[in-house]
């Protein structure tokens, strides 16, 4: 998995891989979402890691 790939996660949603470094992190992959939240998702599994709600939730522009 490198940058810019597209995958599909456990729930059917399609996310583009903004970083899979596994020197940095062993177990999760960083994601955007096709809404353009940016996210934590489980490498095994592919689950998105829960995420707390603020006032910026989704609204933000798209990071690349």
């Amino acid at each position: 998995m490198q940058r810019g790939d597209i995958i599909t996660l456990s729930n059917g949603q399609k996310a583009t891989i903004v970083t899979a470094d596994t020197d940095k992190f062993k177990n999760i992959i960083i994601v955007e979402l096709e809404d353009h939240d940016v996210r934590v998702v489980d490498r095994e599994t592919l689950t998105l890691a829960p995420a707390k709600y603020h006032d910026n939730f989704g609204s933000h522009s798209k990071i690349w």
